[in-house]
């Protein structure tokens, strides 16, 4: 639609797990629509990873309690579901905790197995008060999406906990939808989207993946009507190609637009080149080796200088 094509994800802000985007310009009435269905997509549909059973030596259900742990055993399991992981693959994985003395034990005690990472380092597990006490977890992580009940699990070991897991990466995400123009056109919505993750994923990331399973659901509505899958493989290609084409156009204007004085080259070539009359990069894309050296104090060291910049930036200047 000729209402999209201007379109642009601008980074308004990103530090950690933290990133603020904005999306504009988009028709009257758009901002909601595809703030809200990135939101929903965001919150349900992104992978991630946490904890799916314990098994606590010397405890044989969750209403029990143990010896010098100041937390009991359902406690524990509440600081648990808090702790998330980033995996390298969709294994099922066995990590535990081994601690024993007067100490605070947290996600950071984990013995992670190979391709395992705790993102949620923090989170405080138990508090073992006595020098004498140990604690000892035996844990399942598994990757996944959503939200897993216990009950969910094909079948417990013996002596082990099933835990709910809410799987998600994303810790919050904030939506507002503005007023913004184009021109003379001011009838038209920006949409500002916050996105906070746990650490398994950066919020860009967790954005575009947003954006490509919208898409990936666009298109089997579209086979689900009678749109072959060929076709709609087509389609998402012209449009990809279309995107690519509108990047590469804009990443040209901006290199164009360039200055003179901030291009990495000598103090003499500057001069030289602002003496002829070029005040940007997009200013010599029509010169010659020729203009070049009948600019005032402009000679082959200052030319091969120039030239090796302009073929970095994709210009080739004439010959003759």
């Amino acid at each position: 639609m000729e209402a999209f094509k201007d379109i642009k994800v601008t980074i308004r802000e990103e530090e950690g797990n933290w990133g603020l985007y904005e999306i504009a310009p988009l028709p009257r009435g758009y901002g909601y629509t595809l703030g809200n269905a990135l939101r929903r997509i965001l919150y349900s549909s992104l992978k991630g990873a946490g904890v799916t059973s314990i098994k606590i030596k010397g405890v044989k259900h969750e209403y029990s309690t143990l010896e010098g742990v100041k937390e009991d055993v359902i406690a524990i399991i509440m600081n648990l579901k808090q702790v998330k992981f980033k995996m390298d693959s969709d294994e099922v994985k066995e990590c535990k905790i081994d601690a024993k003395g007067k100490t605070v034990v947290k996600a950071s005690d984990i013995i992670v197995d190979s391709g395992v990472t705790v993102t949620t380092p923090d989170v405080v597990i138990a508090t073992l008060t006595d020098s004498s006490a140990s604690l000892h977890i035996d844990m399942t992580v598994e990757s996944g999406v959503g939200y897993k009940d216990a009950s969910m699990m094909d079948r417990a070991i013996e002596g082990s906990i099933p835990l709910d897991c809410d799987f998600t990466p994303i810790e919050k995400v904030s939506l507002s939808v503005q007023q913004t123009r184009k021109g003379q056109e001011t009838d038209l919505d920006s949409v500002i989207i916050g996105v906070l993750t746990d650490g398994s994923i950066a919020p860009k990331e967790a954005l575009l993946t947003s954006a490509s399973i919208l898409q990936e659901f666009a298109g089997k509505v579209m086979v689900a009507m009678g749109v072959s899958k060929k076709e709609v493989e087509q389609r998402v290609e012209e449009i990809n190609k279309i995107e690519e084409e509108e990047v590469k156009e804009q990443e040209s204007n901006e290199m164009e637009d360039v200055r003179i004085e901030d291009l990495p080259i000598s103090k003499r070539s500057k001069t030289g080149l602002l003496s002829g009359g070029y005040k940007t990069l997009g200013d010599l894309k029509n010169t010659s080796v020729e203009d070049l050296l009948n600019l005032s104090g402009f000679g082959n060291k200052s030319l091969n200088e120039v030239v090796e910049l302009l073929t970095q930036y994709g210009i080739n200047i004439k010959s003759e």
